[in-house]
C-alpha cells in the first residue's frame, strides 16, 4: 500500500498507475486532488496555516516530503502537461508544482518560461523558499541562475526579490560569487517584511562562507539601520559562528 503515495489514475487504462506513466488531463488531475485530500493531517494542516497566514490557497496539510516525492515521479513523466493543468486549488498544488519544476531533468534556461509563469502565483514564504532550495544550479549552470536572480531583485512584487536572495543564498554564496552578492545586496528594495529578513539571512550565510569579507561589509555600513542590525542578528543565531564571532558582530549594531 505504500506505493500508493505514487499512484494516480490514469484514464489509458482506466486503472491506478505510478504519477511518471500518466497524462495529465482534467480526469487525471481531479484524481490527483482526490489522492492529496487523502493525505491531509489535520494537525499539520493547523500548524501550516499558523506559519503561511498570506496564503490564498486553502491548506490541506500534506507534508512537504510526501509532495516531492510525488512531484519527482511526476517530473519524470508528463511533466508539461502537469504544469498546464496544475491550478491554486490548495497550497499543495503550487507547492508540488515548484518541485516540479525544480526537479525536471531540464537546463535552467529551458525552465525559464515556467519559472517567469510560476513566481508571480507565489503568496507565501514556505512555497517561495521551498522552490528556491529545491531549484538548484547544474554544472555550468551557476552564471545562469545568478543572471536570473539579478533580474528578479528589480521587480517589484515580495516573492519576486525574496525568490532571488533565497536563490542566492541557497546556491550562490561560494568563493566565486561572494563578492558580486555583497555588492548586490544593498542596491535591493528591501520594504517588505520578507525581502528585509531575506536579505539578513543573506548577509549571514555569506559570514559564515568568508567572516573577513562580510565584516568588511558590515563595517562599510552600506544596509539600512534596520536590515543591517537584522543581518547581524541572524549571524548571532546561527549555529555555525562562534561565541567570538558572535560578540563581535554584535559591537557593529547600528542606532
Amino acid at each position: 500500500m505504500t506505493g500508493r503515495l505514487w499512484l494516480c489514475y490514469d484514464n489509458r487504462k482506466g486503472e491506478w498507475d505510478v504519477y511518471a506513466e500518466v497524462l495529465w488531463n482534467e480526469k487525471t488531475y481531479a484524481a490527483f486532488l482526490a489522492h492529496l485530500q487523502s493525505l491531509a493531517d489535520a494537525d499539520y494542516k493547523a500548524f501550516q496555516e499558523g506559519l503561511c497566514k498570506t496564503s490564498a490557497s486553502p491548506i490541506l496539510g500534506v507534508r512537504s516530503p510526501e509532495l516531492k516525492r510525488i512531484a519527482k515521479e511526476i517530473a519524470r513523466g508528463d511533466a508539461e502537461g502537469f504544469l498546464r493543468v496544475c491550478d491554486s486549488a490548495y497550497y499543495e498544488t503550487l507547492l508540488t508544482k515548484a518541485f516540479v519544476i525544480a526537479f525536471v531533468r531540464a537546463p535552467l534556461a529551458e525552465k525559464r518560461g515556467w519559472i517567469d509563469d510560476f513566481v508571480p502565483q507565489i503568496d507565501n514564504w514556505a512555497i517561495c523558499d521551498s522552490f528556491s532550495v529545491a531549484l538548484k544550479p547544474k554544472k555550468g549552470e551557476r552564471e545562469t541562475m545568478f543572471d536570473l536572480c539579478t533580474a528578479y531583485l528589480q521587480k517589484p512584487g515580495e516573492y519576486e526579490r525574496r525568490f532571488a536572495l533565497v536563490l542566492l543564498l541557497a546556491h550562490l554564496i561560494t568563493n566565486d560569487y561572494i563578492d558580486r552578492i555583497l555588492l548586490l545586496l544593498p542596491t535591493v528594495s528591501n520594504d517588505c517584511y520578507y525581502v528585509h529578513m531575506a536579505v539578513a539571512w543573506c548577509v549571514s550565510v555569506c559570514f559564515v562562507q568568508d567572516r573577513e569579507k562580510t565584516l568588511a561589509f558590515l563595517k562599510a555600513g552600506t544596509l539600512s539601520p534596520k536590515t543591517h542590525n537584522q543581518a547581524i542578528q541572524k549571524i548571532v543565531e546561527s549555529n555555525r559562528v562562534g561565541k567570538a564571532d558572535k560578540d563581535l558582530v554584535r559591537t557593529l549594531k547600528r542606532a
